[in-house]
């Protein structure tokens, strides 16, 4: 079985799934973990949670299958699949009016469904390299982002679910299995980042496609 697989030069190295979860390290960035985070996360039961954005008074509702951002519907998923490998399927979760070339005046969630087992810092590097394609950015911008993804993306296994929401001129926030794992405050990251499945220059056309066809 190959080491990585490719959709033209979006590789996701596959690894198996480790043998212990991998302690968070901290994060010189803007971003933060834990009860003083800007999301504020009570949590009400062990199948449902509530993330308060205060600075945008807005309330994105995550439960065991599912996230809600109020008035938001499920895009319909699609898979991607590279070298006969299913990797992921991915969704939106998106309010009446969004719009994909749009993108980054909308707040939104991409939800990415993981059928295979995936290294947390492989994918936070090739992130960096999707997001060249985006846009441009400093050396110091990418040293700086790369860190604080690979501080907050853990390896990730079959099953797993990866929630990224983000929020106009705010910045990005990550869950894993309805868990926050971290944020980043950075307007810029989070256009380039959500960039990788929403700009033009996507390596994933297909699913971009789709999606621009109907969500």
């Amino acid at each position: 079985m190959p080491s990585s697989c490719a959709c033209g030069s979006f590789i996701w190295p596959i690894v198996k799934p480790p043998s212990t979860k991998p302690t968070p390290m901290s994060c010189n960035l803007p971003c933060k973990k834990g009860p003083d985070m800007w999301f504020r996360l009570p949590l009400r039961s062990l199948s449902s949670m509530v993330i308060l954005w205060a600075s945008m008074c807005v309330g994105l509702s995550v439960q065991a299958s599912s996230v809600v951002i109020p008035g938001a519907k499920p895009s319909k998923q699609q898979r991607l699949t590279v070298w006969g490998f299913d990797v992921y399927d991915a969704r939106l979760w998106v309010r009446p009016g969004f719009s994909i070339p749009s993108y980054t005046d909308h707040s939104f969630g991409l939800e990415l469904s993981y059928l295979r087992s995936l290294e947390g810092a492989a994918i936070a590097k090739r992130s960096i390299d999707e997001m060249r394609k985006v846009g441009s950015f400093s050396r110091e911008q990418e040293s700086n982002w790369l860190k604080a993804m690979q501080d907050i993306f853990p390896n990730v296994q079959k099953g797993d679910r990866l929630l990224g929401v983000y929020v106009p001129n705010v910045g990005a926030e990550f869950l894993l299995n309805d868990k926050v794992l971290g944020r980043i405050q950075d307007p810029m990251f989070a256009q380039l980042f959500f960039g990788i499945w929403m700009h033009e220059s996507t390596s994933a056309p297909a699913i971009r496609q789709a999606w621009m066809k109907g969500l």
